[in-house]
């Protein structure tokens, strides 16, 4: 009883495991069941309950879900596609599928013809007395193509053995229609079911389900853009406050005496900072009503047409709010530079030093109050 036939048809490998009641086919559980009689009452059964046109629909879908063994099949045993099919199509006979036969196949079309002699649909069909269609062998067909081609392909049964053809026949092409779209077409009519409403729910909550995925995932992005621009607007801010620090320390005010400020200018001189340095002292000026406005040339090495320019404009604003401008610290090489390039600082009384400025300012300040009337105002001063 331990004994376990074996045999080999086509390289089809069949097993009898007579202990455990089963046949192994390539070492797989199988079946064998009478086509025109077993075969055919469970066809009619299933087709009893849900109608031809799911019956079909179902059947395709069936097809073209079973092909992955077969697909490792043609890839192990093939020197070409066709041989692949020959050898897929012998061993489909073997096991009792009926003989599978590539009759042509044309790439730059995308297109492929197929014949089954006997399939196993076609004889219970005709058993039957009925036409149904060989479904499940045109899902396989549509399948293998759809990867062949590398496009979505579908298969338009010919010729059909259960109305007396001498085989059933297959044309296969590229198409934009799916079976998921004959099955929306179906629901939507009058005669859908309650099988059909369950799946049309099952999708729907599907799509739901992915649309609240996408939602979620939108969400937890804006969540990170928020995040990324408060980041920036942060660096921004840091940027724009170290920027002011910076023109702080680059154009410092100074008071020094009582309506006497000072602006110490160091470094290069372009109409950037020129601007700069005029809306601070401007302001400044403005806010203390400073008599006397000392611009500090110390730390200036060189001058040029440009730089003058731009200083002769500070002096000329500031004298517009009705303070004396007065320059100090330029040194001989800057004097030997002014004259040698003809600039024009008639218009500036200078000074050597800060301090001689500054003196000077202070004495200039002690002879306008001397020389105010008591209990007067001073008015407006004439610009010197």
């Amino acid at each position: 009883m331990s004994e376990r036939p074996k045999i080999s048809v086509d390289g089809v490998d069949f097993e009898w495991d007579r202990e455990n009641g089963r046949i192994l086919v390539w070492g797989n559980p199988a079946l064998l069941m009478w086509i025109e009689t077993t075969l055919a009452g469970l066809m009619v059964g299933i087709h009893k309950m849900v109608g031809t046109e799911r019956f079909v629909i179902a059947a395709e879908q069936a097809g073209r879900e079973s092909i992955e063994g077969e697909v490792a099949a043609i890839m192990q045993h093939r020197q070409s596609l066709e041989d692949g099919f020959r050898y897929l199509g012998t061993s489909a006979a073997a096991v009792g599928h009926g003989l599978w036969e590539l009759v042509r196949l044309d790439r730059e079309k995308k297109e492929a013809w197929f014949r089954v002699h006997n399939s196993w649909e076609g004889l219970y069909q005709k058993a039957l007395g009925v036409n149904w269609g060989t479904s499940t062998m045109a899902g396989k067909f549509g399948a293998h193509c759809s990867r062949i081609f590398g496009t979505h392909c579908r298969a338009e049964q010919t010729a059909f053995l259960a109305r007396g053809d001498a085989y059933d026949e297959f044309v296969v092409r590229p198409t934009e229609r799916t079976i998921e779209d004959d099955l929306e077409a179906l629901i939507g009519t009058e005669n859908a079911t309650k099988a059909d409403l369950a799946v049309a729910f099952e999708r729907l909550q599907r799509e739901v389900e992915e649309r609240r995925r996408i939602e979620e995932d939108l969400r937890r992005e804006v969540e990170e853009r928020t995040r990324i621009e408060e980041e920036l607007r942060s660096k921004l801010d840091l940027i724009r406050r170290q920027e002011e620090a910076i023109r702080a320390m680059t154009t410092p005010i100074l008071r020094l005496w009582e309506g006497v400020l000072t602006m110490p200018v160091i470094g290069l001189v372009d109409s950037t900072r020129a601007g700069g340095m005029m809306e601070a002292l401007l302001e400044e000026i403005t806010r203390t009503q400073a008599r006397f406005t000392i611009l500090d040339l110390t730390g200036v090495d060189v001058i040029d047409t440009g730089a003058a320019s731009h200083l002769l404009k500070v002096v000329h604003a500031a004298r517009l709010l009705g303070t004396q401008c007065l320059v100090s610290g330029i040194s001989p090489g800057m004097a030997s530079t002014v004259v040698s390039l003809e600039l024009d600082l008639g218009a500036l009384k200078t000074f050597g030093t800060l301090e001689a400025a500054l003196r000077y300012a202070i004495k200039q300040g002690q002879a306008e109050n001397t020389e105010a009337p008591k209990g007067g105002h001073r008015g407006v001063r004439s610009a010197r």
